[in-house]
C-alpha cells in the first residue's frame, strides 16, 4: 500500500502538465508583476487570449521534455561486465540460471535500477522459461523495438502540443483578421480612411502577432525533442549490443538430454517467431508509412487553407476599402457643401454684428450727449436753487419794509395830533430795495 502511494506521488511529481502550468503561471505572474518590462514579451506572450494558450502548451511540453532530461541523466550508465562479470563463453547451463538471478539481485541499487540490468534479466529470464537459449537473439531485439516503443510514446504529449501550438496560432490570426475586418466594417463613415487603414492594419499585426509566436514556440520543442530523442536512441542502441555482448554465448544446452520433438518444436516456434517479427516490422513500416502520407496530406491541406482563407481576406479587405473610399469621398462632398452654407452663414452674422456694433457705437455717443445735458441741467438746477434761496431771503426783506411803513403810518397819525409841521416820512418798496441794496 505504501508502494503504490509513492509511486501515485511520483507519478504526480513527474506529470509534465503540474509543472508545465507552475511554469506559466510563474512566468505570467512575473510580467504581470513588472519584474519583466520588455514591450516584446507583453506583445507576444499577453495580448491575445491565444497567447495565453499557446505559451501554457508550450510550457507543458518543455516540462515534459525537461522531465525525460532529467530521467535520461539520471539513468545510471553501467557495463555488461558490471552485473553479470568478465564475459567467458558457454560458462552457464541454461538449466542453472538461478544463480545469474541471485548475483544480480545482489547488486547495488544503483546497478539493478538501470536499463541494462532489466534487459539482462529479461533475457535470463526467456532462457530459464524456454530451457533454451536458442531465440534469445531475437528476443533482445524484441525487447530493444518494445524499449524503442515505449521511448517514442513517451514524447506523445509533445508532438501533440507541437502539432497544435501552430493551429492555435493559426486560429489567432484569423481571429484577428476577423476584427479588423469587422472594425474597419464599423468605422466606415466615423473617422477618415488613412486612420481606418492604421486601426486594421495594428489589428493585423497583432493577429499575425499569434502564428509568430506559435511557430516560434513550436520550432523550439521541436528541436528539444529531436536532441533528446535521438540521445535516448544512441543510449538505447548502446544497451542492445551490451545486452547482446552480455549475453548471446554465455549459456550451453546439454544435448544428450535434449528431447528430438522438443528441439524440433522450439525451431518451428522460432521460425514461426521470426517470421512473426517480420509481418511485425511490415506491418510497422505500412502504420509509418500512413501516418506519414496523412501528416503530409494534412499540412498540404492546412496550407491550401491558408492561402484561400488569406485570398478571401485580402479581397474583403480590398472590397471593404474601395467602398470606404467611395463612402468617404461622398462624405467629403457633403462636408464641403456644408462648409459652404456655414461660411455664408458667418459672413452674414458677421455682417449683422458690425452693423449692430455701429448702431451700438451711436448710441454710446447719444448717451455721452445726455450724459453732459444731464449735467449742464444739474449746474442749472443748482444755480436757479441759488436764486429761489435769494429770492425768499428777498420777500422776507419785503415784508419787513412793509411792517416798517405800517409802523411809520401809526406813527405819523400819532404825531398828526401834535401838530407836527415835520414833513411825514414814507418809505416804498423801491426805496426799501435800494437801501437794502
Amino acid at each position: 500500500m505504501i508502494g503504490k502511494k509513492n509511486n501515485f506521488i511520483l507519478n504526480i511529481l513527474q506529470a509534465p502538465l503540474l509543472w508545465g502550468s507552475a511554469f506559466s503561471l510563474a512566468f505570467y505572474y512575473v510580467v504581470a508583476a513588472g519584474w519583466v518590462q520588455h514591450p516584446l514579451i507583453y506583445r507576444y506572450f499577453a495580448s491575445h487570449p491565444v497567447e495565453y494558450i499557446a505559451t501554457t502548451m508550450f510550457f507543458v511540453g518543455l516540462a515534459a521534455l525537461v522531465c525525460k532530461f532529467l530521467q535520461l541523466i539520471w539513468q545510471p550508465n553501467v557495463s555488461g561486465e558490471s552485473i553479470l562479470g568478465p564475459y567467458i563463453p558457454e560458462e552457464v547451463n541454461i538449466n542453472n540460471c538461478d544463480h545469474l538471478i541471485s548475483t544480480i539481485d545482489q547488486k547495488p541499487a544503483k546497478i539493478r535500477q538501470s536499463l541494462l540490468c532489466d534487459r539482462i534479466t529479461r533475457g535470463i529470464q526467456y532462457v530459464m522459461r524456454r530451457k533454451t537459449c536458442e531465440g534469445l537473439e531475437s528476443h533482445l531485439r524484441l525487447l530493444s523495438e518494445q524499449a524503442e516503443e515505449r521511448a517514442s510514446s513517451d514524447y506523445s504529449t509533445v508532438r501533440i502540443i507541437i502539432s497544435t501550438i501552430p493551429i492555435l496560432g493559426f486560429l489567432g490570426t484569423v481571429i484577428g483578421i476577423t476584427r479588423a475586418v469587422a472594425e474597419l466594417a464599423s468605422l466606415v463613415g466615423d473617422i477618415s480612411f488613412e486612420e481606418a487603414i492604421n486601426s486594421v492594419v495594428s489589428g493585423l499585426s497583432v493577429a499575425f502577432d499569434t502564428t509568430a509566436l506559435a511557430l516560434a514556440l513550436s520550432i523550439v520543442l521541436m528541436f528539444g525533442m529531436f536532441f533528446i530523442n535521438r540521445w535516448e536512441t544512441q543510449r538505447l542502441s548502446r544497451i542492445e549490443a551490451q545486452a547482446e555482448s552480455a549475453l548471446i554465448g554465455r549459456f550451453y544446452v546439454e544435448v544428450e538430454n535434449e528431447d528430438p520433438h522438443l528441439v524440433a518444436m522450439r525451431a518451428i516456434g522460432d521460425q514461426l517467431m521470426q517470421n512473426t517479427a517480420g509481418l511485425v516490422e511490415r506491418q510497422v513500416s505500412i502504420w509509418q508509412q500512413s501516418i506519414d502520407n496523412a501528416e503530409e496530406k494534412w499540412r498540404t491541406t492546412a496550407t491550401t487553407t491558408e492561402k484561400q482563407l488569406e485570398t478571401a481576406f485580402s479581397r474583403a479587405l480590398q472590397a471593404s476599402a474601395r467602398e470606404h473610399r467611395e463612402q468617404l469621398i461622398e462624405a467629403e462632398a457633403v462636408s464641403r457643401e456644408e462648409r459652404k452654407q456655414i461660411a455664408a452663414t458667418l459672413q452674414k452674422s458677421a455682417e449683422a454684428g458690425f452693423n449692430q456694433q455701429q448702431e451700438i457705437t451711436r448710441q454710446t455717443e447719444v448717451m455721452l450727449s445726455v450724459a453732459q445735458a444731464t449735467e449742464q441741467i444739474i449746474k442749472l438746477e443748482n444755480a436757479l436753487n441759488q436764486n429761489l434761496s435769494a429770492l425768499h431771503t428777498s420777500r422776507d426783506f419785503d415784508q419787513t419794509i412793509h411792517s416798517l411803513t405800517a409802523a411809520i403810518s401809526l406813527l405819523n397819525s400819532r404825531i398828526s395830533h401834535v401838530k407836527s409841521p415835520a414833513v411825514p416820512v414814507r418809505l416804498t418798496s423801491e426805496q426799501a430795495g435800494e437801501n437794502a441794496a
